[in-house]
């Protein structure tokens, strides 16, 4: 399928070895490509970010892209840079908690990425032109309706003059649905959520419930690019003080500043850190393509947010490794994972 790109975006492709279309872009990418409308249901980590984002950039038409956090704006368009590396598309990125000026600067550009709350502000100032897109996305839908945005979404999305719509969701609950049918009545449902456990190896080793024994297991299980989650942002800091002597390692947790997030989270990013350590809700968003393993210091406390976490590694194609430490008392979570894939239980 990528075969039938321009030049540019092969070329890009081939860059960032792209090696071959995941479900989700093999399903999406020949539909909104030719300028229909779509309602995408896909899982963390399927790669339909560059479904949407490779359409956009060989349509070529002022585009309004938003996202529920500042980090996964960021992430989409340092994404959308390297797809659109030999692409002639200026891209402004508009979200909360830096300064107006340079957004201001870039509120002409041809692809908008942003946050609805900025967006919002920048079009009252009349700094932004909504009137001028002609293709709306809205990425993780029903996170913007977990976190209160969907009437501010509604309000810029109907303040556009889009011809055509992306609406990509990891679910797709009554209040999505209308939201899309709204704006895109003829839209195109496709679904991909089934889950594919050949893309990660998992494996389950068992501890007593001792700090120290998770830290010798961590130094010998760690293996090149690795985000390491913890439940607490109190273990994170402290997990990181135990291990920042001997990886270069990032930290993200929710006290932490905007800017210190954002830098953290590039470093890891560029390569120049090996190691991120990351609670669940810093973590939302995080979009980095060449993570080896994920490292589940604290095993989580439910299915689903497992699912999430290892779906950072094995993305694009590449193979993933999923480790994860667990006491007696998780022993029946463990049970309820492993009864959806197929995993290697490791018991020394």
């Amino acid at each position: 399928m990528f075969d039938q790109l321009s030049d540019q975006l092969k070329r890009a492709l081939a860059d960032i070895n792209y090696r071959s279309p995941t479900k989700v872009q093999e399903i999406t990418i020949p539909v909104f490509i030719t300028g229909r409308s779509v309602i995408v249901q896909a899982k963390t980590g399927s790669g339909k970010t560059a479904s949407y984002l490779i359409p956009v950039l060989e349509r070529g038409v002022d585009t309004l892209i938003l996202t529920p956090t500042r980090e996964l704006a960021e992430q989409v368009a340092y994404e959308a840079k390297r797809l659109g590396k030999y692409k002639r598309t200026s891209l402004g990125v508009i979200i909360g908690g830096v300064g107006y000026e340079r957004q201001e600067r870039e509120a002409d550009s041809d692809i908008i990425v942003g946050t609805p709350g900025r967006i919002l502000d920048l079009w009252g100032k009349g700094t932004l032109d909504l009137s001028r897109f002609r293709l709306g996305i809205v990425d993780e839908v029903d996170r913007m309706l977990d976190m209160g945005f969907i009437e501010d979404v509604r309000m810029i999305l109907s303040k556009t003059n889009a011809q055509s719509f992306g609406f990509f969701s990891a679910t797709v609950p009554p209040e999505v649905r209308e939201l899309a049918e709204e704006f895109a009545p003829d839209a195109e449902f496709l679904k991909v959520d089934e889950y594919k456990p050949v893309e990660i190896d998992h494996e389950f080793y068992p501890v007593r419930d001792n700090w120290n024994e998770k830290i010798t297991k961590l130094f010998s299980n760690v293996q090149g690019k690795a985000i390491v989650f913890t439940n607490t942002k109190v273990r994170a800091e402290a997990l990181y003080d135990r291990v920042a002597d001997k990886f270069n390692t990032s930290i993200l947790h929710g006290d932490m500043s905007q800017g210190a997030r954002r830098r953290n989270l590039m470093n890891f990013r560029r390569g120049n850190s090996d190691l991120l350590i990351a609670t669940d809700l810093a973590a939302r968003g995080i979009d980095v393509i060449d993570v080896d393993q994920v490292i589940n210091f604290d095993l989580p406390r439910d299915v689903e947010t497992y699912i999430h976490r290892v779906g950072r590694a094995g993305r694009m194609g590449r193979k993933g490794r999923a480790i994860s430490y667990y006491t007696r008392r998780e022993e029946e979570l463990v049970s309820k994972i492993r009864g959806i894939i197929r995993s290697t239980v490791i018991t020394q």
